[in-house]
């Protein structure tokens, strides 16, 4: 091995991609470069970028050595010079070992060396977007080609890719998809030539760019610019399309998984054209697009981009996107900077795609040389300026917060949905969701507004009247309440006698049921809630004691809510220690034991392991429905789905109440919930759906299981944190579930107590409840094409609905719909007096307002909030969705004795009201998905 490799190799010990530059390392971009002049040494380029801080290189790949020296000897037979350049054999395959191939370089089609035609001239390209362009003539046009020569191309290019299969090159940048200008009227896109300005007085090497646009639109003014029209259906386009299907369904990209990159240059005709090629590839999983930047953009086609990118983001497999460095300007102290509509679009994709987009830096820097410290060198300053927009609000609390970091796994990831009844949760299952920020604390709010309604309105019995230093509730109400030792409690409590306050309270008594508990979150925050509120009525002198029922089916689950009890002072309420402790409370008080089984503001938990459905079959579940005055005054659950009702919330509520385990004027938390549902376009999404097909339908029987199948694959509603993926328009209602049902006041239900004239009017209520649903929505066409929605998860982009979108749109967008995603938006509870503002879809709490609400439905996202992700529905056939046209979608919730089911289909009606294209029904009957009950 030669001294250069040694160094190489002793320099950088790790590959790239594990060990990311200085630059990029505090930002997580990935860059790579591309040097025009080291296009042929990867080495070279390697040693370079390395240097200067990229992560990898980009390096054109060789021509068959035969046919080199078969074009070497025609020329010297015909008398012909042959340039050195173009016969020379690379020498830096020996300096490199195969892990820094296949980790740190990508490959690139180039035309061959030997061949010295001039550029085409049907498309006005940047050197960039020129790459490989001779060839790829070669391969698909079929005008002017001789067929000697379109044989060598393709000897040349299939060549080229069997090299980087061979050497375990990770992907492969591909040509621009063909496009040819023309007049004609079959499908024509028209777009204004750009104009560029490059004028600058910038002063600091991060300041924003000059104001470029305001000089390009008054120079507009002035000059008429011209308008070019172009056909992306085109001969060569249904070529290229050809080659680059055979060639993803190869043994190149199928077993040495090299990804296809398709240049695809920031104009709507080229997008365009890309979509279309991806959809004659089927969606290939292999096939990506690297987005590039090689011209200036006029801040009037702004809102244009934006929706297009917007579409492509989801359906176009996007996987880089490369900055030419022609493309930036420069300020007064030479350093490198983009305009505001390049920084626009730079905070749009990485916003949407940063956590898993490679950037890449290329062109040729005016006065680099071949291997000198000017060459690279300079082009560091590319990468400082692209980590410094990285790194500026509002990116890294997009791409780097707590919230981020635990997504990133799931990014794209399908997931069945919980088998709630049939399975049980595992440990770390239960400790990722009590990592939520936001859920928990929007459901002790709604627990405190409930105990406070509660005894407005005299819900809650009076106890008793008692006196009481509780100091000890600060540390409750907050959740701090410590480990084993209540007496330590009272103790504290009595050390700050001096310091509180002795108060004498009314008592009242509430009763709350937490069904699901889980491993307790719930269970804390009502006891937190009720400190809270005991703590706020102490001016009124007025105190709640509550207990509390946690009601748990899994085994394991139980033993934790035991371990906790057994642990945690709050939730024994004086009760355990009462006949144990020889105790007195820092007052005088005639019946010691009394007042310590009924501490002012503390609960005393009880766990009960039975399903929810199954009380009556409890001795102590059993007795309290005996009892009206024992029964439920608050039922609190976390039942719900990603679609609100798909984790069978309805059936297991309607259970506990048809049980008669609740009080007649009990409160439900959550009190309703709203099922969403949108059209998404994303490829990555329908591709993950079509390679379920070949997973096991039971996994748990090993390799000999039988594969799910296509129709099991796309018919089974999956759980996604949605990535690359598009929602195309805003989420539309379904349907809303409300608890607990209403009772009547004059009917009454017979109870295992051989008593059948106890009253239960709450329970009679449950009774013949029909859960089954259908929705038929529309979704009209909207002019930003969902953008401010962006992947269908997170809270929508106001700015995006401002958009003029009219500015400098001159073509059409077709959108392809892969599926739909599924939301939810629900009310944990409201006031009385805010009845129907808890149901529009924002939250205003800080305005005194007196509801809690949780979401993942966009337009009401509960920002922070992670435990739930949208529920996909995929569609066995693409539909396209063009210019103008309606999305209509009709979904059932279905249900028999043991199962619950969706079915689903869509269609694309047009302006004349016909149907252009439509969907079957998946999943009749519930044939290849269901939950069982």
């Amino acid at each position: 091995m030669s001294s250069e490799s040694i160094s190489l190799s002793t320099a950088h010990s790790a590959p790239a991609s594990a060990a990311p530059s200085s630059s990029s390392k505090t930002t997580n971009l990935i860059c790579g470069v591309y040097q025009p002049e080291n296009s042929q040494n990867a080495f070279l380029s390697l040693q370079d970028g390395k240097r200067d801080g990229f992560d990898y290189i980009v390096t054109e790949l060789p021509v068959p050595i035969g046919i080199v020296a078969a074009a070497a000897a025609a020329a010297a037979a015909d008398g012909r010079v042959v340039s050195k350049d173009s016969i020379s054999v690379r020498t830096d395959l020996k300096k490199m070992d195969s892990r820094w191939w296949s980790t740190s370089v990508v490959g690139i089609v180039g035309d061959p060396p030997h061949w010295k035609s001039a550029l085409t001239k049907s498309v006005h390209v940047t050197s960039s977007d020129a790459t490989g362009s001779e060839l790829m003539k070669a391969l698909t046009s079929s005008k002017g080609i001789s067929s000697q020569k379109k044989q060598e191309a393709e000897k040349i290019f299939w060549g080229m890719m069997e090299w980087a299969s061979h050497m375990c090159i990770p992907a492969v940048i591909l040509p621009t998809v063909p496009v040819t200008e023309t007049m004609s009227d079959g499908d024509i896109i028209k777009l204004k030539t750009e104009v560029k300005n490059s004028s600058s007085d910038e002063e600091d090497m991060f300041d924003d760019a000059p104001d470029y646009e305001s000089q390009d639109h008054q120079h507009s003014k002035s000059t008429p610019k011209k308008e070019k029209s172009f056909s992306i259906n085109n001969p060569s386009a249904k070529e290229y399309a050809r080659l680059i299907s055979q060639l993803s369904t190869s043994s190149i990209c199928s077993t040495s998984r090299v990804q296809l990159w398709i240049r695809v240059p920031l104009t709507l005709h080229h997008l365009q054209a890309y979509q279309l090629l991806l959809a004659r590839c089927d969606h290939s999983p292999s096939v990506g697009c690297m987005l590039s930047i090689t011209s200036p953009l006029n801040v009037t086609e702004l809102p244009a981009i934006t929706r297009a990118l917007h579409i492509v983001m989801g359906g176009g497999h996007v996987k880089g996107i490369s900055w030419d460095v022609s493309v930036f300007l420069k300020n007064k102290r030479g350093y490198p900077t983009l305009s505001k509509s390049h920084q626009y679009l730079f905070q749009l994709v990485y916003g949407r795609l940063g956590r898993t987009l490679r950037t890449l830096v290329e062109g040729r820097v005016p006065g680099a040389s071949n291997h000198d410290d000017g060459g690279s060198a300079t082009r560091r300053f590319y990468l400082q300026y692209l980590a410094h927009l990285r790194s500026r609000a509002p990116l890294p609390s997009i791409l780097d917060s707590e919230e981020a970091v635990l997504e990133t796994p799931y990014l794209d990831n399908l997931q069945s949905p919980l088998q709630p009844l049939g399975d049980h949760l595992e440990y770390q299952t239960y400790e990722t969701f009590e990592k939520d920020p936001v859920k928990y604390k929007r459901y002790g709010e709604a627990v405190e507004l409930a105990l406070e309604d509660g005894l407005k309105e005299g819900k809650f019995p009076f106890v008793k009247r008692t006196k009481s230093n509780v100091s000890y509730l600060t540390q409750i109400a907050t959740g701090d309440d410590g480990e084993l030792g209540l007496e330590q409690l009272l103790v504290e409590s009595d050390n700050k006698r001096d310091d509180g306050v002795v108060h004498e309270l009314d008592l009242y008594e509430t009763t709350i049921f937490v069904v699901g508990a889980g491993r307790g979150p719930l269970v804390r925050e009502s006891i937190a809630a009720v400190a809270r509120v005991s703590s706020s009525l102490l001016a009124e002198n007025k105190a709640l004691i509550a207990k509390v029922v946690a009601i748990e089916k899994n085994p394991s689950a139980v033993l934790y809510l035991q371990s906790l009890k057994s642990t945690y002072r709050s939730w024994n309420g004086g009760e355990k220690y009462a006949e144990e402790l020889d105790l007195h409370y820092p007052h005088n008080c005639e019946n010691d034991f009394e007042f310590l089984n009924q501490f002012p503001g503390l609960s005393s938990v009880t766990v009960v392991g039975c399903d929810m459905r199954e009380a009556t079959s409890h001795p102590l579940l059993k007795f309290m429905i005996q009892n009206e005055e024992f029964r439920a005054d608050i039922v609190v659950s976390e039942l719900l789905g990603s679609f609100g009702d798909n984790e069978l919330s309805p059936e297991c509520l309607d259970g506990v109440q048809r049980c008669g385990i609740l009080k007649d004027n009990c409160v439900s938390i959550p009190q309703n919930y709203t099922a969403f549902i949108a059209p998404v376009s994303s490829s990555r999404l329908y591709s993950e759906a079509r390679c379920q097909s070949s997973f096991p339908v039971h996994p748990e029987e090993g390799p000999a299981a039988p594969a799910s199948g296509m129709q099991r694959a796309l018919e089974t509603p999956y759980v996604v944190r949605s990535h690359a993926a598009s929602q195309t328009h805003p989420e539309r209602a379904c349907w809303t579930f409300s608890h607990p049902h209403s009772s009547k006041s004059d009917t009454r239900m017979d109870i295992e107590d051989n008593n059948p004239s106890k009253t239960n009017a709450s329970a009679d209520a449950a009774r013949n409840i029909n859960n089954d649903r259908q929705a038929h929505v529309s979704f009209r066409s909207d002019p930003m094409l969902g953008a401010s929605a962006g992947c269908g998860y997170g809270a929508v982009d106001t700015d995006m609905d401002s958009m003029d979108v009219k500015v400098g749109l001159d073509g059409t967008t077709n959108v392809t719909i892969h599926g739909f995603l599924g939301s939810f938006h629900s009310v944990l509870y409201e006031s009385p007096s805010d009845k129907s503002k808890a149901g529009e879809m924002k939250r205003k709490s800080s305005d005194g307002e007196r509801f809690s609400v949780i979401s993942i439905a966009p337009k009401s996202f509960s920002v922070g909030m992670f435990s739930w992700f949208p529920l996909y529905f995929p569609l066995k056939q693409p539909l396209c969705a063009p210019e103008g046209s309606t999305v209509n979608c009709s979904v059932w919730r279905r249900s028999d004795d043991a199962r619950v089911w969706y079915e689903w289909c869509a269609e694309v009606i047009g302006n004349d009201g016909n149907v252009w294209s439509t969907s079957s029904i998946h999943n009749p009957g519930g044939r290849s998905y269901h939950v069982r009950l």
